[in-house]
């Protein structure tokens, strides 16, 4: 158990809390409307037919347009979801093994169904990750929680939400304490543990973490918890600017899997290189 994954960890929710000010134009947008635009995104994603690759590439305006127009990190983010990119890779590498026919030719070169559907499938797992992680970098969980809400999720939804994000930092953080004194008490120059420690490494780490939602529930009791979940709204929110906002990326990715603007961009350029 090296220190990395859990200071990445740590890392990784420290970066969604990093939330933009409400007062710049994308605090207009309600989260509920950007949860329901990532929701289409990924619904129209997964619609396209594993040969289709200029429709699937027709999607990636999404992710760009968050770049351009809202400063979204994509960069960074494909960074931090390296790890997750490379399962994705793998999941789709033994496509050019099995479908070997010729799918598509682009001149000279003959590229097989294995391969197109290989890049088809990694450029979806791609997309799909950009797209969750520039929800989550946009509205917060705290945004998201709100969406639920305002969708009649039930209140323990999302607050079980706010208490999953604020505790696994917790978690983790007890983690790296746990391992530290583990150690410190073995006098090994290592930090990974021994195979013979891990049942009770993991059990202590249960106990303390149930004793903690223990004091967590007694403070919530305390303070009066009803089980009602409210989160203020923020004055600049519009629900106008929500359904403009919803509509016009619906309609756009309506266009996108009807039309096909990629493939027909694809035919004109080949026509033009002839």
């Amino acid at each position: 158990m090296s220190p990395a994954p859990l200071e990445n960890v740590i890392a990784a929710f420290h970066e969604i809390e990093r939330v933009r000010p409400s007062g710049q134009p994308q605090g207009k947008i309600p989260p509920v409307a950007r949860f329901a635009v990532t929701l289409t995104f990924l619904v129209t994603l997964v619609s396209f037919d594993k040969y289709d690759f200029p429709g699937v590439l027709g999607m990636t305006i999404y992710p760009l347009a968050l770049t351009l127009a809202e400063k979204v990190p994509v960069a960074r983010g494909l960074r931090q979801l390296r790890h997750a990119l490379l399962l994705v890779a793998l999941l789709g590498i033994a496509n050019p093994f099995f479908d070997r026919a010729v799918a598509v030719r682009i001149g000279t070169v003959a590229i097989s169904g294995g391969w197109l559907s290989f890049a088809v499938l990694f450029l979806k797992g791609v997309l799909a990750l950009l797209a969750g992680w520039s929800l989550l970098r946009l509205t917060g969980v705290d945004g998201m929680a709100r969406a639920f809400a305002s969708l009649r999720f039930p209140p323990a939804f999302g607050f079980s939400i706010l208490l999953m994000h604020r505790y696994l930092v917790i978690l983790a953080k007890e983690t790296m304490r746990m391992r530290d004194a583990y150690t410190l008490r073995s006098g090994t120059s290592g930090s990974a543990l021994k195979p013979s420690a891990w049942g009770p490494f993991a059990g202590l780490l249960l106990l303390r973490s149930i004793d903690r939602s223990n004091r967590v529930k007694d403070a919530m009791d305390l303070l009066g918890y009803s089980g009602a979940y409210r989160l203020p709204r923020p004055a600049d929110e519009s629900t106008a600017a929500g359904w403009i906002y919803f509509v016009l990326w619906a309609g756009c990715f309506a266009a996108i899997r009807y039309c096909n603007p990629m493939l027909a961009i694809g035919k004109l350029t080949l026509e033009i290189l002839k």
